[in-house]
């Protein structure tokens, strides 16, 4: 039920984010309490708070420095709440991975990432806003919960095959 639940959360948010680059919060927090009322129904409701704050710090630093907002955030959180720590971390560093391949992989988004990054070396001790690109410029500009929804894919796969072992 658990693995259920956390993929068609992230179905349904990868979705929203894909179409319209937000995650409504009627998703997140609903799917949030959702996991800790299951977990703590079945006498783990540590797992959720540790995946909860889990998902909250590591998502911290890109929040604030504009690299993710603040609905991917809460959807990692979600999903923290019904997985827990151990998870929601595996999960996170995939997706990043993934995030970055995708960046590698489309040749297009090099010139616009060349630029960014000349921009924020030059303007580091700027404002933010003068050196973190608009979302139009953006280089890295993408959906992150395609890529979350991906990484929990392969991670479920992973570890299906790792107890088949």
């Amino acid at each position: 039920m658990r693995e259920l639940m956390v993929f068609a959360l992230l179905v349904v948010a990868a979705w929203f984010d894909w179409r319209n680059r937000k995650i409504p919060n009627q998703l997140t927090m609903p799917m949030m309490a959702a996991g800790l009322l299951f977990q703590f129904a079945g006498g783990t409701g540590w797992l959720a708070f540790t995946g909860i704050a889990g998902g909250f710090l590591l998502t911290l630093v890109p929040v604030g420095l504009k690299g993710m907002g603040m609905g991917d955030q809460k959807l990692l959180m979600a999903v923290g709440a019904w997985s827990g720590w151990s998870e929601v971390y595996s999960v996170f560093l995939l997706s990043i991975l993934l995030c970055l391949a995708s960046v590698v992989l489309v040749p297009r988004s090099w010139m616009r990432l060349h630029v960014n990054l000349n921009l924020m070396l030059v303007g580091w001790a700027a404002h933010r806003q003068l050196w973190i690109p608009a979302l139009q410029k953006s280089a890295v500009s993408f959906s992150y919960a395609v890529w979350l929804l991906a990484a929990y894919v392969l991670h479920s796969m992973w570890s299906s095959m790792e107890m088949r072992l």
